[in-house]
């Protein structure tokens, strides 16, 4: 459901590569009779179905249904959907298990009866809780690198100051796929710029996914940036903790983890670290003469950030490994 967007495109990208997946329907609701390919050219040759709106789709033979539509949409819409589908969302509508932080955000939310029965996807914190839902809302794509970092080290009580500074950069596919002036190449390339106003949508998921998974209340100064390149994001997170007990903490966190990897000392990411794959990868600034210590956090912000992780949720949910379907490898160059 919302297959002519880039979030829509990665996700089928990466299910035409999953053993277990039959894709049944594509929906659509301005592109509703257009083949697949007609948007994107990288489809060209391969057999799906032609896009449908929703009210003509077939859901009979469907176990699982994908929502990447913007925000609001599956929302307004999910009571016309069968109630036995297992549903992996991509916007932000169930994101919140408060829905006047959502409210207050963004409009007045249209179906607030079904958001205690989504569970926040961050698959590598909420793992055992996701294997039991049938409805998952994944996390947006900033929060995504923000919060696999910062979870241990507040489960363990490893940040010594109640504020926490955040400095996110991301290319400019995640802001969808919009024709606005803001996003064109020429406003763009050779150039970076902040936004959000200091009060960005992501901000109280951040703080809200914290204080749900660890029962702490903190708050975060968020800055996002728009940087000139299709995708990735990395995000600079500055605390103030031990850097060898940070370390530990997280490289004990996430042993055995398939898709979560933290960088010897001295050496970080890259943004071209990750792109293409579902990791995150995660290093480590010691500053000198200072009681901060700077984490650096890089991801796809479509395929960890978004379609991978949803993914992911697809085979916790089945029952499935957690990597089918999946690349941890990243593209190079």
């Amino acid at each position: 459901m919302g297959a002519s967007g880039y979030t829509g495109s990665e996700v089928l990208r990466i299910l035409l590569n999953h053993p277990l997946v039959k894709i049944k329907a594509l929906i659509g609701k301005r592109s509703a009779g257009k083949s697949i390919s007609e948007i994107f050219t990288n489809f060209d040759g391969i057999e799906l179905p032609t896009i449908n709106a929703l009210e003509k789709s077939d859901f009979s033979n469907i176990d699982v249904l994908f929502s990447c539509v913007p925000s609001g949409v599956l929302s307004k819409n999910i009571d016309k959907l069968p109630k036995n589908i297992i549903i992996i969302d991509l916007s932000s509508d169930f994101r919140f298990q408060d829905i006047d932080i959502y409210n207050a955000y963004y409009n007045t939310h249209s179906s607030p009866s079904y958001v205690k029965s989504f569970i926040y996807g961050l698959t590598e914190i909420f793992r055992d809780k996701i294997k039991n839902k049938k409805f998952i809302s994944c996390p947006g794509c900033y929060p995504t690198s923000i919060l696999l970092p910062l979870i241990p080290l507040l489960k363990n009580d490893l940040i010594k100051n109640e504020q926490i500074i955040i400095d996110s950069k991301s290319g400019i596919s995640g802001a969808g796929r919009n024709i606005t002036q803001g996003l064109l190449f020429c406003e763009n390339f050779g150039s970076m710029h902040a936004y959000g106003s200091g009060n960005h949508r992501h901000k109280p998921e951040i703080e809200h996914i914290l204080q749900l998974a660890t029962n702490k209340n903190f708050n975060i100064v968020f800055t996002p940036h728009i940087i000139p390149i299709n995708r990735g994001i990395l995000s600079s997170i500055y605390i103030k903790a031990d850097y060898n007990n940070v370390y530990k903490c997280l490289n004990n966190f996430y042993t055995g983890s398939r898709f979560i990897k933290i960088n010897k000392q001295g050496k970080l990411p890259k943004i071209s670290d990750v792109v293409g794959s579902n990791l995150c990868r995660i290093g480590l600034i010691k500053n000198n003469n200072s009681e901060w210590i700077t984490i650096i956090s890089v991801i796809d912000n479509l395929v960890k950030g978004a379609s991978g992780q949803a993914v992911q949720n697809l085979n916790i949910v089945m029952n499935y490994p957690e990597e089918l379907g999946l690349d941890n490898q990243s593209l190079s160059p």
